[in-house]
């Protein structure tokens, strides 16, 4: 059903209808509108002409038809945008205030954060924005990676579950996890690390970043370090991880495959997601990786390797690598 208003003409006839003494639910069925229209409409137009009489005025179509335009000007969404409002704003803004301490805080002014910072830009206050604390950008905490849409096969091609037995059971050698152990927050170096499954040997590498690049380059020291010692690498889906090119890079060169652990499931990576945290007591958080070298790093990490431990039945992780590596060069 389409609605519409009522025309001067049909408030002409209603007026007509009215002096024939025709009750409103007959003059709807001629006008073909619905009787509360009607209904309305003679109310609307004697009640205003009763306001500056003492006597009950008919109902007068020339009268109604002012009414509604008058009416129709008054209708719609106040305008925020007052004089009031701007000046007071603009005499906040002048004395320092954020266009949310204004909003917030000055109890005249009744609009939105958005709004204020809307006018600004729109000159609707004439205010230069270049004087606001941040030149109005939003404040947004820098990331140190870029996001990155993967293709779900990529994932899918790689997954955990498709890990030969024999990785799972930690029964053939060379095959490592990796994980990042990120500096405080605003500092973009960090350390990749990795450790091989069956041995335990953890090696930490410093990174300017924490891209995919710094990360590949990473992986690419790894192997050159211990040729033929790296036959697959399993890691999370953080976005260092999922450079698709340097990736097939790297399987394609080096013939190390690459696997990547399920979302939100750190403990298929349990070996290097403990061994993090043990490098933890060296470089407790928050610390700045920036401000150690690579051979401190390596010194704390040789601490590690060169622990005893129960599982490897009280060797150390250096003993059974050196035992490992040697069986295969």
């Amino acid at each position: 059903m389409v609605y519409k208003h009522l025309t001067a003409e049909e408030r002409g006839k209603i007026e007509a209808y009215l002096d024939e003494g025709l009750r409103p639910a007959e003059i709807a069925r001629r006008l073909d509108r619905h009787r509360s229209t009607i209904t309305r409409e003679i109310q609307r137009g004697t009640e205003a002409r009763k306001a500056n009489s003492i006597a009950r005025l008919p109902y007068q179509a020339s009268s109604a038809q002012n009414i509604a335009k008058l009416r129709k000007k008054n209708c719609g969404v106040t305008k925020k945008a007052t004089i009031h409002n701007i000046k007071t704003i603009l005499k906040y803004l002048n004395l320092k205030y954020s266009p949310e301490q204004i909003a917030h805080s000055v109890k005249s002014v009744k609009v939105c954060t958005s709004t204020i910072y809307n006018w600004i830009y729109s000159k609707t206050i004439d205010f230069n924005i270049k004087k606001l604390r941040r030149h109005g950008k939003r404040y947004k905490v820098k990331s140190s990676g870029s996001k990155i849409r993967i293709d779900r096969a990529f994932f899918e091609n790689r997954t955990i579950d498709l890990r030969p037995e024999a990785v799972q059971l930690r029964t053939e050698f060379g095959h490592w996890e990796a994980d990042t152990v990120v500096s405080k927050r605003g500092i973009s170096t960090c350390l990749a690390t990795f450790i091989e499954r069956k041995t335990r040997q953890y090696v930490a590498i410093k990174l300017p970043n924490k891209t995919g690049h710094a990360m590949m380059a990473a992986i690419k020291k790894l192997i050159e370090m211990y040729p033929q010692g790296v036959k697959s690498i399993t890691c999370d889906r953080g976005t260092e991880f999922v450079n698709q090119f340097q990736v097939g890079l790297i399987e394609d060169t080096f013939g190390c495959n690459i696997y990547y652990a399920n979302p939100y499931a750190p403990h298929e990576r349990g070996s290097n997601e403990n061994h993090n945290g043990l490098l933890r007591e060296y470089f407790p958080k928050p610390f700045n990786f920036k401000t150690v070298s690579q051979r401190i790093v390596d010194d704390a990490v040789e601490s590690l390797n060169t622990r005893p431990r129960k599982i490897l039945k009280w060797k150390t992780p250096a003993q059974k690598f050196k035992l490992e590596y040697a069986r295969i060069t």
